[in-house]
């Protein structure tokens, strides 16, 4: 329903998919896609499209349009859009559920970039998991030891998170960044200055650091993760180390009977 609306409604304005991809800032194949039912849109997008084509969002997901423009009621008022809303491209299989898509290493560089392009989130393979609940959820690679358990090679699953409001202090996020890249912490609002992230690693030896929550392209809150034995097996020996290390403690502080 939703991609016959939104070609009905092109069409009645006498637009191009060109014309109005750029009209809405899109690409054309990013609006193509909406329109043959090979994606769908964000939240963020579908209000977009509402606001542009002057109907409710209602409406274009599920209403049937038969009155032309001039003569359709006013769309209801739509709360206005924050400036912390993130655009998000995906993919659907077959029975219309979400894909989980997966970003590898050699996709991570340039998925910054092309984050919101419908193309480039189709090219990337996808799969299922069971028992992760209702949202939208993207797998990265995860680079570096900077949060144990969690180790350079495993496979890391966010659940999107739409607005800045929900972010929650003390949580592991990936975030996709303008000028960092995707990377993987825990957060905390910065009190003296709520526009910014402080960003925690789970490893101490890695220092915080302050992120401007302008620079968060996507927040993804982690749901679950991937380990590999051959991984866990390599940081066996530095465990085992620290283990021997508390040990040793624990024989110094307690007296001998």
């Amino acid at each position: 329903m939703f991609a016959k609306n939104l070609t009905s409604l092109r069409k009645e304005r006498k637009l191009t998919q060109e014309a109005a991809a750029s009209a809405l800032g899109l690409k054309r194949s990013t609006y193509a896609y909406y329109e043959n039912g090979k994606s769908e849109p964000s939240a963020s997008i579908l209000l977009k499209l509402a606001d542009f084509f002057q109907v409710s969002a209602e409406m274009l997901v599920r209403g049937q349009l038969a009155a032309p423009p001039l003569f359709r009621q006013s769309p209801e008022p739509q709360p206005a859009l924050q400036k912390d809303v993130r655009v998000l491209a995906i993919t659907v299989g077959e029975e219309q559920q979400e894909n989980i898509q997966y970003v590898p290493v050699a996709a991570v560089a340039g998925y910054a970039s092309e984050f919101n392009q419908a193309e480039f989130i189709e090219r990337l393979p996808h799969f299922r998991l069971p028992k992760l609940g209702p949202g939208t959820y993207r797998a990265f690679d995860v680079q570096g030891d900077s949060m144990p358990p969690i180790h350079d090679g495993y496979i890391l699953i966010g659940r999107f998170v739409e607005y800045a409001r929900n972010l929650q202090d003390g949580n592991r996020y990936i975030l996709v960044t303008k000028n960092a890249g995707v990377v993987f912490k825990r957060i905390t609002r910065d009190a003296a200055r709520p526009a910014r992230l402080i960003l925690t690693s789970d490893n101490p030896t890695f220092s915080p650091y302050s992120l401007d929550l302008a620079e968060v392209l996507e927040a993804w809150e982690m749901a679950a993760f991937v380990g590999f034995p051959t991984v866990y097996q390599d940081s066996f020996p530095l465990l085992n180390e620290r283990l021997q290390g508390i040990e040793q403690r624990l024989d110094r502080l307690i007296p001998k009977s």
